[in-house]
């Protein structure tokens, strides 16, 4: 009998262990952009090279750079939960059996806030060209 519900036990927290596993990966918030793996992050290739001798950033740049970095992070962050949220209530209410004319304006405002994220993306990038010489350029890209 003991052996039975100890089996029991260990088959139902596996279970539950697996099941939960599965919902978080779903869960996985994706990036905030339209464009989705086809732009560069160069702030982010930046910021592994920063000290890096080949590439060579003066004082002048970096200070220009962590300008672009930081209001680059803060409105995509601050996009990024919008979205996030916008994104749920959509699915959740989409789950519940709402119907998709009601969904129409949230929608709408989902597609706006990608959007504008995604070009806080572009205007990150046309910047930090602006501010590197090409031979910096050659070796981010």
């Amino acid at each position: 009998m003991k052996t039975t519900l100890l089996s029991l036990l260990t088959l139902t927290l596996l279970s539950s262990t697996i099941i939960t596993t599965n919902l978080n990966a779903e869960q996985k918030q994706s990036k905030p952009f339209l464009i989705q793996g086809q732009l560069p992050h160069l702030t982010g290739m930046v910021k592994i090279l920063w000290d890096d001798e080949d590439l060579a950033l003066n004082d002048a740049q970096k200070s220009k750079l962590l300008k672009i970095r930081k209001n680059t992070m803060t409105n995509t962050k601050a996009l990024s939960k919008q979205i996030n949220e916008l994104e749920a209530e959509i699915v959740k209410a989409s789950n519940e059996g709402s119907e998709p004319k009601l969904l129409k304006e949230k929608v709408h405002t989902l597609a706006l806030l990608r959007a504008e994220a995604t070009m806080v993306h572009l205007n990150c990038i046309y910047d930090t060209r602006k501010i590197l010489t090409k031979e910096q350029l050659s070796i981010l890209e």
